[in-house]
C-alpha cells in the first residue's frame, strides 16, 4: 500500500519548493466540495521547465504548467467529482493554480495523495495505488463519515527515498545534505472539514470541524535534530507520530460522527 512520506519526497526530489493543499468539505447529506491549491516557487518552476525541455534542458519548455484546467479536469475524473471552476494565482513567493470541485455523494469519491502533483514531475498516481475511500451514513440527528486510509503498516524499510546516484548510507547522507536546500518550503496538507460540529471521532488531529488526514512540512522536520534521519529509517509510520512537521492518520479506518 502507499507510503505517504515516500510519495511526497519522491515528488519533491524532482520539483524543488512545492506546496499542495486539499480541503474536502462534507455536508450533512453527504454531498460536498473539494478545494485544491498547487503552487511552487519561481526557482522550482524554472527547474521543472528546464527538466521538461528539449535538448537536455538547454531549451526550457515554457508551456509546462504546474497545474491548470487540463490537469484539474483529469483530477476530477480520477476523484469521481465535478470540476466547477479554477483560477491561476501568482504571488511574490511563486505561482500555481486553485481548483474547486463538487460531488453529490462522498462515498463515490476517491482521493490519491499524488492526484494534486504535476504530471510533468512524473508523480501521477500509479495504477493500483489505494486511495482514501469514503463511506457515509445518515442517522437521526447526525451523520457518520468513514475514511479508509491508504496507510501501509508493513512498509518496506526506508520511508524517505535515497537520492539518485547515492550508494552507501554515507554517500546518501552526503547527497541529501546537498539537495536539502532545494527542498525548503515543501508543504503538503490534506484536510477534511465537516458541515457542523464533530460529535465523536477516532481521528488524532482535530481542530473544531476540521480533521487533518495528512500534513507534511519539511521545514519543520529539518528544524528538529535527528528527525530527517528518523524519517529516512522509518519502516512504520506510527513511529513518526512525535516528529514535528508530520501529521498522518495511521488507523486503517477513521470514523467521524458530526451534526449541528
Amino acid at each position: 500500500m502507499q507510503r505517504f512520506v515516500l510519495v511526497l519526497l519522491s515528488v519533491v526530489l524532482c520539483s524543488g519548493c512545492f506546496r499542495a493543499t486539499t480541503t474536502i468539505t462534507v455536508k450533512q447529506d453527504g454531498s460536498g466540495t473539494i478545494d485544491q491549491e498547487v503552487g511552487a516557487s519561481a526557482g522550482a518552476l524554472a527547474m521543472l521547465r528546464n527538466f521538461s525541455g528539449s535538448n537536455g534542458g538547454q531549451k526550457p519548455d515554457a508551456d509546462v504548467k504546474l497545474f491548470g484546467p487540463e490537469q484539474a479536469q483529469a483530477a476530477a475524473a480520477a476523484m469521481n467529482v465535478r470540476f466547477v471552476s479554477g483560477e491561476p494565482f501568482k504571488t511574490a513567493e511563486g505561482e500555481g493554480y486553485r481548483a474547486h470541485f463538487a460531488f453529490d455523494d462522498v462515498s463515490k469519491v476517491q482521493l490519491n495523495v499524488r492526484q494534486n502533483a504535476p504530471a510533468a514531475m512524473g508523480a501521477e498516481a500509479e495504477k493500483g495505488e489505494p486511495p482514501f475511500v469514503f463511506g457515509f451514513v445518515k442517522k437521526d440527528g447526525s451523520s457518520v463519515l468513514t475514511i479508509k486510509t491508504p496507510v501501509d503498516q508493513k512498509a518496506a524499510p526506508g520511508m524517505l527515498p535515497k537520492v539518485p546516484g547515492a550508494g552507501t548510507p554515507e554517500e546518501n547522507a552526503q547527497m541529501m545534505a546537498m539537495v536539502m536546500p532545494m527542498l525548503r518550503g515543501l508543504f503538503v496538507d490534506v484536510t477534511l472539514a465537516v458541515d457542523g460540529r464533530v460529535i465523536k471521532t477516532n481521528a488524532p488531529f482535530v481542530n473544531g470541524s476540521q480533521v487533518t488526514l495528512l500534513q507534511f512540512d519539511l521545514d519543520k522536520v529539518t528544524a528538529t535534530e535527528g528527525a530527517l534521519q528518523k524519517l529516512q529509517q522509518a519502516t512504520d509510520p506510527r513511529t513518526l507520530k512525535d516528529v514535528p512537521g508530520i501529521k498522518m492518520v495511521t488507523d486503517p479506518l477513521i470514523t467521524i460522527e458530526f451534526g449541528r
